[in-house]
């Protein structure tokens, strides 16, 4: 896959990729099953990164055969194993960590059975 980037044209980089590949809108949204707001709104990169459905930059990310994660979209999808080894690392019981993040107990529970991941804020604190 190759990386793309804000071109000098100011094209964002999925509508860079899509026109690269000769794909109107219409195809794009047929080949992901995205809708086209949901696909406008990514293509006008005014969804923020943390907003980011993995499940939807998986989709484009093939569809366009461009590399779409960031690394708190990359962290999010290894977040099980990464909150599990850095609590292991600093030693730290679920309410030590918790407390350092702000968070209940109950939600590093969370985070370490998969049900849901920190926060982009929390990830910049802490993981980055």
């Amino acid at each position: 896959r190759r990386v793309l980037f804000r071109s000098p044209t100011g094209l964002t980089t999925l509508e860079q990729a899509r026109l690269s590949k000769g794909l109107s809108i219409a195809d794009i949204t047929r080949l992901t099953g995205l809708s086209y707001d949901n696909y406008i709104k990514y293509e006008k990169e005014e969804v923020k990164a943390q907003y980011m459905s993995l499940d939807t930059l998986r989709k484009l990310s093939d569809a366009l055969d461009i590399d779409l994660m960031t690394d708190y979209h990359r962290f999010k999808m290894n977040a099980v194993q990464l909150v599990c080894e850095h609590m292991e690392r600093n030693s730290l019981s679920i309410r030590k960590f918790a407390a350092e993040c702000g968070v209940s107990a109950t939600t590093v529970k969370n985070w370490r059975n998969g049900t849901c991941s920190p926060s982009y804020e929390i990830w910049e604190k802490v993981f980055k």
